[in-house]
């Protein structure tokens, strides 16, 4: 029995849920945990129901609501809790809460989700790249009895390839997204009025900041004539696009360093035009401290602050005056502080709110969190931290102190306004803000429109099978390749040797520029390529990266010696690429040739030289059967015939091996040649 009656919506919601892997894009404050725990309320009668969340504190929010809810006390389990402590958790509770990045290590050391009958990604707009949402779904979707995923997002942004990521990285069947103005949810939402609030600066601000904007637009002008870009226009280009541009000018010193300068003085415009001048000195005296070549060029060239205001912290104290709770948000926690000590100043209770990384334990941010429910002080300061899923008292005053481009951080900063009230959005006229408020409200629009267009278009794929039928080579990864991996769409596996595996007869060995000259020092690389040499008849090295002779331990001449000793002696091929991208596109070159000739990828180990190596090695080669897992078998059962022999319920005995992986050996064992 729920503690709380759902609402129209969320049964509306819930009954498309239960069909299939669902997408839930719903504002914060509308009950989207509420849908995930009606249903897994459904589906704990077949196995576990496991709820992840990004932080520590969101977790045990979580944990809670749910034992509100329904009285179910679910296990929480953290990266201090010992592993074999955690594994009986895991193995005795039906319902559990963790982070993703714990679930991923405990897998990664042989914990079994073959029993896991529901799992709900919260913030699932996080899973892209090699964060562990990635690895989890994939493993699930692998070796889960019947897996069941559901998403949940205030918003996964509006960038259609990333959408279409998170869809894919979770095997997204269904999208149900509502907003605010959608019929069956309007009668919750409380009315907002959002207001754009426009200040301007004072004359001798705007001097020093068009001063800023001439060291920047300096630095536009030198990588516009070293041909890195096309325009030194300062309105067009954007620091993100400058950051974009590190890694391809590495190995260039003076590209590098005119890049990283250009970062630093457009940030030093940004906090200055949005932020304050206090700001702009803390930023000065941090660059005064960093001894790096573009740190000290910037520094000089950047105009000294001077003793005015920015009319934004005036404006911000006329609107924080009455009574009620409010919630400000500062991109920089150097920002939040400064806010913290002016609103003391004006005899406004306040307290900061910013993440550990910027300083804050959870203990701190849990007690801040209380007191601000209790009412204990009026204004919560914070940064992004404050935007997602930590369940902040619901008030009726927000102020954005800048506004920002991002359309998840937009809606989720809204979504704190639940009980409805007003919204304040301080501009500098002028500036680079107005644009950052179009595109987060455009953006907005667009995620709306292009999540519901998407709806007719999905396509669950997850076999290998279905992988063959679009045409793209299938590899298997090693999963601490998680990065390529996601590149490659290939499949994860722990590998005894070599990270990327093309056929049975090649494997791929990658290192980073650094890694292999490392590897040279401590004398990793020749034993991995001796082991390479005897799984697979044809191994590759790739050496990633531009920087392999820049190790001051090592003499040019000792890596270009180590190079020719694998080309000359070992007779590997060594293939050079510039990043990540360019691995993984040669790494499916070679997988197309591979797979045009018939040869798909094999996982093997050393060939054995021993009578014990051997019979590793024949037992390894079932199904889903790594070298560790061979030799917990043969342990058991003494001999490979005797594992070959072997009942369902006897391989299930074996630690990691579960009801899923016994059935293939078992299948591979007794199947009659040919009649699949």
């Amino acid at each position: 029995m729920l503690a709380i009656k759902p609402r129209l919506y969320q049964e509306k919601i819930l009954a498309t849920a239960v069909k299939g892997n669902t997408l839930v894009v719903l504002p914060t404050g509308l009950g989207k945990t509420l849908i995930a725990i009606m249903l897994g309320i459904i589906k704990q009668k077949s196995g576990k129901v496991v709820f992840l969340a990004p932080t520590k504190p969101l977790v045990e929010q979580h944990a809670k609501t749910i034992e509100e809810v329904t009285g179910i006390t679910p296990a929480v389990l953290h990266g201090r809790i010992p592993f074999e402590k955690r594994k009986s958790l895991w193995e005795n509770s039906s319902w559990i809460v963790e982070t993703p990045q714990t679930l991923q290590n405990d897998l990664l050391r042989g914990l079994s989700i073959e029993n896991v009958s529901l799992m709900v990604f919260d913030e699932a707009h996080r899973a892209v790249g090699d964060y562990a949402y990635v690895y989890i779904a994939q493993k699930y979707l692998e070796e889960g009895r019947e897996p069941h995923i559901l998403a949940l997002t205030a918003s996964p942004g509006s960038d259609e390839d990333k959408i279409r990521e998170v869809l894919d990285n979770l095997a997204i069947k269904y999208i149900e997204v509502r907003t605010e103005d959608d019929e069956d949810v309007k009668p919750y939402v409380k009315e907002k009025m959002i207001q754009w609030v426009v200040v301007e600066l004072p004359p001798v601000y705007r001097e020093v900041v068009k001063k800023v904007k001439e060291v920047v637009k300096h630095y536009l002008e030198v990588l516009k004539k070293m041909g890195i870009i096309e325009s030194a226009d300062v309105s067009a280009v954007r620091r993100r696009e400058l950051i974009e541009l590190q890694p391809k000018v590495v190995g260039d010193p003076d590209a590098m360093v005119a890049v990283a300068a250009a970062i630093k003085a457009s940030h030093a415009w940004e906090v200055l035009e949005t932020q304050s001048m206090e700001a702009y000195r803390r930023f000065l005296e941090k660059l005064s401290r960093d001894r790096g070549r573009a740190s000290r060029e910037v520094y000089r060239l950047l105009p000294e602050p001077l003793p005015v205001e920015h009319p934004k912290m005036k404006k911000l104290i006329e609107l924080l005056q009455g009574n009620e709770q409010a919630i400000v948000f500062a991109n920089f926690a150097d920002q939040v502080d400064l806010i913290v000590e002016k609103l003391r100043k004006h005899g406004i209770s306040c307290e900061k709110f910013i993440g550990q990384r910027q300083g804050m334990s959870q203990k701190e941010q849990k007690r801040i969190i209380e007191k601000f429910r209790k009412g204990e002080f009026r204004v919560l300061v914070s940064t992004s931290i404050g935007e997602e899923g930590i369940d902040l008292p619901s008030v009726s005053l927000i102020v954005f102190y800048e506004p920002v481009p991002s359309a998840i951080r937009f809606v989720q900063r809204k979504g704190r306004l639940r009980r409805g009230g007003k919204i304040y959005i301080l501009l500098t006229k002028g500036s680079r803000e107005h644009a950052y408020l179009y595109a987060a409200k455009a953006k907005e629009r667009r995620m709306v429109k292009l999540l519901k267009s998407l709806r007719p278009q999905l396509k669950v794929q997850t076999t290998l099978e279905a992988f063959e039928k679009v045409g793209e080579p299938f590899i298997i990864a090693d999963d601490r390749e998680i990065g390529i991996a996601k590149l490659l769409g290939a499949k994860i596996r722990r590998i005894e040797v070599g990270d990327f595996i093309i056929s049975d007869r090649v494997a791929v060995e990658r290192k980073t520029a650094k890694d292999f000259v490392d590897s040279i020092i401590d004398g990793r690389l020749f034993e991995q390529v001796a082991e390479l040499k005897k799984a697979y008849e044809r191994p590759v090295l790739i050496i990633e990266g531009f920087d392999l002779y820049s190790h001051r331990a090592v003499h040019p001449n000792a890596i270009r010696g180590a190079i020719a000793s694998l080309v000359v002696d070992w007779n590997i091929p060594v293939v050079f690429t510039r990043d990540a991208e360019e691995t993984a596109a040669f790494l499916k070159a070679m997988a197309r040739r591979e797979h045009e000739a018939g040869r798909a990828p094999a996982i093997r180990v050393p060939k054995g030289e021993s009578l014990e190596e051997q019979q590793e090695l024949l037992v390894s080669a079932l199904p889903g059967i790594n070298l560790t897992l061979a030799r917990r078998l043969l342990k058991k059962f003494k001999s490979p015939l005797r594992v070959f022999n072997a009942t369902l319920t006897e391989l299930m005995e074996v630690e990691g091996i579960g009801g899923k992986k016994a059935r293939e050996i078992k299948k591979v064992l007794e199947e009659e040649y040919g009649c699949w």
